[in-house]
Order: structure tokens, then sequence, then C-alpha cells
């Protein structure tokens, strides 16, 4: 099995949480391992990217998602801008250049979503630059215009060379408080509590998912996994009843704002079916088998 280490998963890494009747060998995924390889044609269970699992499922590729999702998470966070593009609003982003790893990635997929339906914005309203081809099989929408370069699109918006970007995780220079670069969403803390108000949805990034030939054989495996990630997150969320032992200065206050904006378990599975359902009637995406959302219902 394999999966990256988050504090949701370090239990079964370190073998604090077992299964029963199954000899698996958990290992730790690197960063980024779930969204750049086919990692079911290599593992009998791991950690997925949701849009490359999506493909895979169109594609009849003999793998199946269960409804155990190591990675959720808001992506209005991770739009970002050059403050010289004139990008004062989402609505702005009409027009404009925005960079990207990979077009087909969740964190795109999750965020070209939320533009569409809340804002307006479609992805044929921009131009998407890329630092890779793309994989997976992935063929864009008619009118989607996507040109690769082999320059990082970091790079590119802190050049001035691109006036938006999209990347998987936090840009080095953002975290470095580099002025030419900062958040299409000014005040993105009210703005991910309003779109959960409004939702109820902590957006799915990656899933499990194993090989169907071994979900065929052996179908009593999924309430095992079940089992094991429930057991893991238990133990993961009691370690915050102290806050005391967390990193963070305010780590109390912390959790207290974030059990009031989201609830006490916002990974709870009931969100599932409401999560699908909103994408559904968002992107108008026909639940057939070969969709993961008709898997994940």
């Amino acid at each position: 099995m394999r999966i990256s280490g988050r504090a949701c998963t370090r239990p079964i890494l370190s073998g604090a949480v077992a299964a029963q009747g199954i000899k698996f060998k958990p290992t730790s995924a690197s960063p980024g391992e779930a969204c750049l390889r086919p990692v079911y044609e290599e593992f009998d269970i791991a950690e997925m990217s949701l849009s490359w699992y999506v493909m895979a499922r169109l594609r009849n590729e003999p793998v199946i998602a269960l409804p155990i999702f190591p990675l959720r998470m808001f992506v209005h966070p991770y739009i970002f801008c050059s403050p010289s593009a004139n990008i004062s609003c989402p609505e702005d982003l009409k027009g404009k250049t925005v960079g990207m790893e990979e077009y087909r990635l969740t964190v795109g997929l999750w965020a070209r979503g939320i533009l569409r339906e809340f804002y307006g914005v479609w992805p044929q309203d921009m131009v998407w630059i890329t630092s890779e081809p793309e994989r997976a099989g992935f063929v864009p929408a008619e009118g989607v215009r996507i040109t690769a370069q082999s320059v990082e699109p970091e790079t590119l918006l802190l050049n001035g060379e691109i006036d938006a970007l999209i990347p998987p995780n936090i840009p080095r220079s953002f975290r470095a408080r580099n002025p030419r670069i900062r958040r299409v969403f000014s005040d993105c803390r009210r703005t991910v509590q309003e779109y959960y108000s409004q939702t109820g949805i902590f957006p799915i990034t990656h899933t499990l998912v194993m090989r169907e030939s071994l979900l065929e054989q052996h179908p009593w495996v999924v309430s095992e996994l079940l089992r094991v990630f429930n057991e893991a997150e238990r133990v993961c969320k009691e370690s915050y009843d102290y806050p005391k032992r967390l990193y963070f200065p305010s780590a109390v206050l912390m959790l207290e704002e974030e059990e009031e904006a989201f609830g006490t378990d916002p990974w709870l599975m009931v969100w599932v079916s409401r999560t699908a359902s909103r994408w559904r009637s968002s992107s108008n995406m026909p639940m057939s088998r070969g969709t993961s959302l008709a898997v994940l219902q």
C-alpha cells in the first residue's frame, strides 16, 4: 500500500494502527507522486489524485476508488497572481494568462469549477501556460488554450511573463513574502468559510484506490481499510486534545476557530454525497459507471 505521510495517515505508516487479516506493507509516497504516476499499476492499494482517477476510469482502467480520502483541501488559497496584473477580484482573471504545472491537476480542476460556478470565469476565458505536457491521456475541452513551456510557472509569474498561478503547493516565493506574488482572494479565510457555509463542500483531491481484481477477489478488504483509516483519524484527532503539545503558539485558539467554522469532523464521509451532487450540477458531468463520482456515491 502506498500513501502519503500526513497526520491522519502516520499511525498507519508507523504501524500504530494495523489491519486485521491483511498483510500489507504501507510505504510513504513522495510529494506529488499521487498526481504524477499511475500508482495503481505498481501497488495493490494506493493514494491517487482524483483527477487522474477520473481519467483512468473513463479509459476503463482496472482500478476502483474507495470512500477514503487522504487529502482534502480548499483551493482558494492556491490561486495567486502578480500585483502588477491588475487583478483585484476573481472576475479579473478573464483574459489573463494563468500558469500551472499541468492543466489536468486536481487543484486546477477544483479551481476552474469554482471560478466558473461562483464568479462566471470559464477556462476558455484564460490562456493557460504549463511546465509539463499533459499526462494520463488528458485531452482539454474545446476552446481551452494550453501552451507547454520548459520554465516553471512560478518563475514566469515572478518575471512578469504570466498574470496568475494555480500551483499544487504554496510557492516558496509567497512563503518568503516576495512582493511579486499575492493571492487573488485578499481575505482568503473569509472566502473559504463562506464557500463551506454555502456548499458544505470540503474538496476531495486524493482518494484511495485498489486494483479491481483485488476487490473482486476479496471485497471484505474495503470495510477493513475503512476501519483502519477511521482508527488512524481517531488517533490523529486524539493528539489534538492537548494543544499545548502542538507547534503553533496559538494552537488552542486555532483548533477552536476551526471547529467553529467547519464543525468537529469536516472529514466525515456524510459530505461525500453533497460534494458529488454539487460537482455534478455545476459541471454537467454525466454520472456513468466510468466516472469516479458514481463510484464515490
